[in-house]
């Protein structure tokens, strides 16, 4: 076999070999290493919210007969599944996969997915679950990130556009939207859901070129269904006339938050320790739920309460981060749409329990008991570490 020789006569591998080591080199370094601050983070929250959801689940539980730990247990099973998937299988695999043919195909199935929940016995006057056995899927969870990939794909080149040609992608985005956010909304009694989509999607067609015309006219649009869906609908109404002074009807439209207000108030600034939350004892209704940070300020106090939201306020920086290093406006795009979804759910969730906004259905991101939440949030950030693997610093 012909060798090459180096500048100091000794013999080396084939010129060949050597271009292919070059090439397995460059290939290798196409990835950089994760975000580990963003890893950590909701390593961080995953954790916290197991530890959460036991404290707020284990009484109910015991009365009812189970053990205190059967949910923790389920939310475990989902957290272990999540983050398996987010580490050894989304963050490794290129984003850009996500083609605009096979993103219809997700959107498709996605939207079956939401209609067949009518097929099924409501919840507590909803249809909002697929039931499988002992398991149940909640589409409204995968309708969220779906839009927003359907989103970044038709909206990606949308800031090379001019004239006319810049309306029919932000039309296709805002269609698509009404789509998704009507379905959920009038099949599944789901409005705060819809309103994630809706504001989700006129975010990502405004940092992505959108005219202020388009987005005067999506935003007055949006604004003229919300009233609609108000007025049909006079529980929502009455929930949104309540929350300003719940006490008001303590014992009916304001219970939830009245003892959301309480346990806040009894926790203090350290709180009356893990475990030892009295409003959890059937009092405060869906307390592992939505309504779990108001056990967590009551078990930990000021202090605990803050901690949790600093740990949201990271994930949402390190977001921000790996949308504007992003290597391409799709990339910018997704992640600064999966970064907003977080944004708005934790706000809307944490708004809710302080009384700062009516009370509505929004689980609190990673904390919050429901295996369809959790793993779909773990995978879209699992997206967000696969952008950053490639962002411009690579």
């Amino acid at each position: 076999m012909e060798r090459t020789k180096d500048f100091s006569g000794r013999s080396g591998l084939p010129s060949s070999k050597v271009k292919a080591q070059k090439k397995s080199k460059k290939k290798i370094k196409k990835y950089r290493e994760v975000d580990f601050t963003l890893l950590a983070v909701t390593v961080a929250l995953v954790l916290f919210g197991l530890l959460m959801v036991y404290s707020a689940s284990s009484y109910e539980n015991i009365v009812r007969g189970r053990e205190s730990y059967s949910d923790v247990i389920r939310q475990g099973f989902f957290a272990a599944v999540g983050l398996f998937v987010m580490i050894f299988v989304v963050s490794n695999f290129d984003y850009h996969f996500m083609t605009m043919s096979r993103t219809k195909l997700l959107v498709f199935a996605v939207l079956v997915l939401n209609v067949a929940v009518i097929l099924f016995e409501p919840v507590k006057g909803a249809s909002r679950w697929l039931r499988f056995g002992g398991l149940s899927l909640q589409p409204s969870e995968l309708a969220k990130f779906t839009m927003v990939l359907y989103a970044a794909n038709t909206l990606k080149r949308l800031d090379i556009l001019k004239g006319r040609k810049k309306w029919k992608p932000t039309i296709r985005v805002f269609l698509m939207m009404i789509v998704f956010a009507g379905i959920v909304v009038v099949l599944q009694s789901n409005l705060s859901i819809g309103a994630i989509i809706v504001i989700t999607s006129l975010i990502l067609i405004f940092l992505a070129g959108g005219t202020f015309l388009q987005l005067f006219t999506y935003v007055s649009i949006g604004i003229s269904g919300l009233g609609i869906l108000l007025w049909i609908e006079p529980y929502r109404m009455a929930r949104l006339l309540n929350f300003g002074d719940p006490f008001k009807e303590a014992q009916g439209a304001g219970h939830q938050l009245v003892q959301s207000l309480y346990a806040l108030t009894s926790g203090g600034v350290f709180g009356q320790g893990i475990g030892m939350s009295r409003l959890k004892a059937f009092w405060l209704p869906e307390a592992q739920n939505d309504f779990i940070f108001a056990v967590i300020v009551e078990e930990l106090g000021l202090i605990g309460g803050l901690f949790l939201m600093l740990l949201l306020l990271i994930l949402i920086y390190r977001g921000i981060r790996i949308s504007i290093e992003a290597k391409d406006q799709f990339g910018r795009l997704l992640a600064v749409g999966i970064t907003a979804i977080f944004a708005l759910q934790s706000f809307i969730n944490i708004a809710v329990v302080i009384g700062a906004f009516p009370v509505t259905g929004v689980t609190l991101p990673f904390i919050s008991a429901g295996g369809t939440s959790l793993v779909v949030n773990l995978v879209a950030v699992g997206v967000l570490l696969n952008i950053s693997r490639q962002s411009k610093s690579v």
